[in-house]
């Protein structure tokens, strides 16, 4: 079968044309940063149509300064830093340009705050963050001592080395100057971060994404020298996964497959040992996978084969990622944002961009890594007219609806052909269309 990638290269140029000025527009900051994250994929590739690399990065650099009071928990910064760090990348010299340093020096903060925290709340209120990586020993038991060791609001960490969402407090803290999301029902100027209250839907948690963003992060930085306690923090948290994908059965984070395909889970499944047993974490499901969780890990583990060669399980883990996502995260329409009956968690638009943010980082894998090189193409040969690539770059054709969020269908539909046109196209062999 010979793929149209002409067909491909016409609606890349308009869907770059439609999303840039989406792009451009006010938004929340994660979503703006992880779409950023992809433009500058494309920019590093391509001629946009209309609009220069230096543009392209200028409007991210104003955008980072907009969407500042939307930034508050510490997965928001990862986007943003994994972005800004491909400043650090010769490949990306010139589409940085003369914003080179500035954003070099932007990844290191992002990096800073996800790792060490943000600064002190001022008097009156006087909160200390630490970061990700301290959140369980800076819990806030204020107005509730021993809250989070207690039985009814048991939050101990089953394995040491991963990072959260956010700090835990036990008490509502006002805004401003707190600024996690969840609501205290009683009066919407409370904020509270306590994973055992329904008020709390979103976290703080060790969900995956957040240990997906500071693992890439920590590695795009370390693997190029930059950044304060990069490499530790890349080591302790690979430390931390394998212990969660070595716990067995349901309990793992891995969901794997007869035919040897892996999914990552959403979320770790349980807190530490709590009267003989241990307790499942808030809204864990075993069947629940992001795709944008996949992506992060297929990323995070790629990047670590460069920095720690000695694991020798880490590339087929995260080939296996790939073919789960491929192979068992698909319907008729291709790759699919999330495994079926996911619970969105009243959030559905954050999680649409899962299937986006899987592509960008198998297309940098594809590249990267000639045991995923490989096993990608096998699957599409195998299945020259259903392979989740081809079936999934077919749907950039079809109209976007006109209700959701259009911000992140068209950078489902931008990274999707990005990733088909130099997969499929090395499979035409000459990326020629029919």
């Amino acid at each position: 079968m010979i793929y149209p990638i002409l067909k491909y290269l016409g609606e890349i140029e308009e869907t770059f044309s439609t999303l840039f000025p989406l792009f451009q527009k006010a938004g929340n900051g994660w979503q703006v940063g992880n779409v950023f994250d992809t433009l500058l994929e494309y920019v590093v590739r391509y001629t946009a149509p209309n609009v220069s690399a230096s543009e392209v990065v200028q409007t991210g650099l104003d955008q980072w300064k907009n969407v500042q009071s939307s930034m508050c928990w510490y997965d928001d910064y990862g986007w943003w830093g994994i972005a800004f760090a491909k400043a650090f990348d010769d490949k990306y010299a010139d589409v940085f340009g003369a914003h080179r340093s500035e954003c070099q020096a932007l990844a290191t903060h992002c990096w800073d705050l996800m790792h060490t925290g943000k600064p002190n709340a001022p008097a009156p209120f006087n909160y200390t963050y630490l970061g990700g990586p301290r959140v369980w020993d800076n819990r806030d038991e204020t107005g509730r001592p021993g809250y989070f060791t207690s039985t009814l609001g048991w939050a101990q960490p089953r394995y040491q080395g991963g990072v959260w969402q956010y700090d835990l407090f036990a008490s509502p803290r006002p805004q401003p100057p707190e600024c996690t999301p969840n609501k205290d029902s009683s009066n919407d100027k409370l904020r509270v971060s306590d994973p055992k209250l329904w008020e709390c839907p979103l976290g703080p948690y060790q969900l995956t994404v957040m240990n997906g963003l500071y693992f890439v992060l920590a590695l795009r930085l370390a693997l190029q020298k930059q950044g304060t306690g990069t490499a530790a923090a890349a080591k302790t948290e690979h430390d931390f996964l394998k212990s969660w994908f070595s716990t067995t059965g349901d309990e793992s984070l891995l969901l794997s497959y007869s035919d040897g395909s892996l999914l990552v889970r959403e979320r770790v499944a349980t807190y530490d040992l709590l009267e003989g047993v241990y307790p499942q974490v808030e809204g864990y499901h075993s069947s629940d996978a992001w795709c944008g969780d996949q992506g992060l890990m297929l990323g995070g583990l790629l990047d670590y084969l460069s920095f720690d060669s000695s694991n020798p399980d880490v590339e087929s883990q995260a080939t296996s990622i790939a073919s789960g996502v491929l192979l068992h995260m698909v319907d008729d329409d291709g790759v699919m944002p999330y495994s079926n009956g996911y619970d969105v968690h009243g959030d559905k638009d954050d999680y649409s961009c899962g299937s986006g943010v899987f592509w960008r980082y198998l297309l940098r894998g594809f590249h990267q890594n000639p045991t995923l090189h490989t096993k990608v193409l096998d699957l599409v040969t195998s299945n020259p007219e259903k392979n989740a690539v081809f079936v999934s770059a077919e749907q950039a054709f079809v109209p976007v609806p006109s209700n959701g969020n259009k911000l992140f269908a068209y950078f489902n539909v931008l990274s999707v052909l990005m990733a088909a046109l130099e997969i499929l196209g090395e499979v035409n062999g000459v990326g020629s269309d029919n």
